[in-house]
């Protein structure tokens, strides 16, 4: 009988393991490229000197409408583990992004040119950067509860460092 709790135990932390893989941390380090994307335009240097400013412009306003809606993605899959003593930064932190996703349309103007039938895109460099920095700063505030909660570093101070090893070194 104490095997098998042993195993439904084990079964619950690979389900829930997997759950923080996938719904939380793959989100997190989404967040950083569209960080990057936001700012230039392109996640690698090599994209940068091929592309062109109008396609950057039009990746840098997806980025930083993508980042809003990560972090809101993020704060919704981890609710149900956040506890009462985390609740008041978790609803501060989504206001904050609420507010931001109200006022990110004028950042965008949208020009046509009729002599040449063409349409640009500019950004109000000033409004973006003022919303970039304080998305910036609740990406990184929000890694304070997640991590409380133990869904991005384990709660338990033991580290096995030779399961650790092994795993780097053979991918288990």
């Amino acid at each position: 009988m104490a095997n098998f709790a042993v195993q439904k135990e084990t079964e619950t932390w690979n389900v829930a393991q997997g759950y923080i893989n996938l719904k939380i941390l793959l989100h997190l380090v989404e967040l950083d490229k569209l960080v990057k994307i936001a700012i230039y335009g392109t996640e690698r240097i090599e994209d940068s000197v091929y592309m062109s400013e109008e396609f950057k412009k039009l990746f840098r306003l997806e980025a930083i409408k993508r980042l809003i809606d990560s972090l809101l993605l993020i704060i919704e899959n981890t609710k149900f583990v956040m506890g009462k003593e985390t609740e008041g930064t978790i609803i501060d932190l989504k206001d904050r992004i609420q507010n931001v996703k109200l006022l990110i349309d004028p950042i965008e103007k949208k020009k046509f040119d009729q002599r040449t039938g063409k349409s640009e895109i500019d950004i109000n460099e000033e409004h973006f950067s003022l919303s970039l920095t304080e998305l910036r700063d609740i990406k990184t505030e929000l890694n304070l509860p997640l991590n409380k909660h133990s869904l991005i570093f384990p709660s338990s101070d033991e580290v096995d460092l030779e399961k650790y090893k092994e795993q780097l070194m053979y991918g288990g």
